[in-house]
């Protein structure tokens, strides 16, 4: 339990720091920018992608 506690505070401390100095708003706009960039290469792959006949003659996407 003490460790708990000794690890908290630490934990604690260090977010603080961080937070203050700015760190984590840098941490989360970059993985703001990173989700966009994936979500947007994902929809693009989408729409691209060839459409495949089925046997009840449908024709639907392939999955990625």
């Amino acid at each position: 339990m003490i460790r708990t506690l000794i690890f908290g505070a630490i934990a604690g401390y260090v977010g603080k720091k961080l937070y203050d100095e700015g760190k984590l708003t840098e941490f989360k706009n970059d993985l703001t920018t990173r989700y966009n960039d994936a979500k947007a290469k994902l929809d693009e792959q989408r729409v691209t992608a060839p459409a495949v006949a089925t046997p009840t003659g449908a024709t639907t996407q392939l999955p990625h």
